[in-house]
């Protein structure tokens, strides 16, 4: 599961990035690193741009780029 196919309101926990992609080490300068947990407040239209809490920032990521965060829902661990 990626962030890309989290729901709004959806809180998981970054189990790894894929830096096969493209777009890896932006979203690493992002902050998204594995162990930390984050939050989709919001997907706008078509579900392209979503925002996400990460490390108490919101943050608005393209969702090609979300799909290279790998995640899982803390109740899934």
């Amino acid at each position: 599961m990626t962030v890309a196919d989290l729901h709004s309101g959806q809180t998981a926990i970054i189990k790894n990035i894929d830096f096969s992609h493209p777009s890896s080490c932006r979203v690493v300068e992002y902050g998204f690193t594995p162990g930390q947990e984050l939050q989709v407040i919001n997907k706008s239209i078509f579900n392209d741009p979503l925002s996400v809490s990460l490390r108490g920032a919101l943050i608005a990521i393209r969702k090609q780029d979300a799909r290279c965060i790998e995640v899982f829902l803390p109740n899934e661990h």
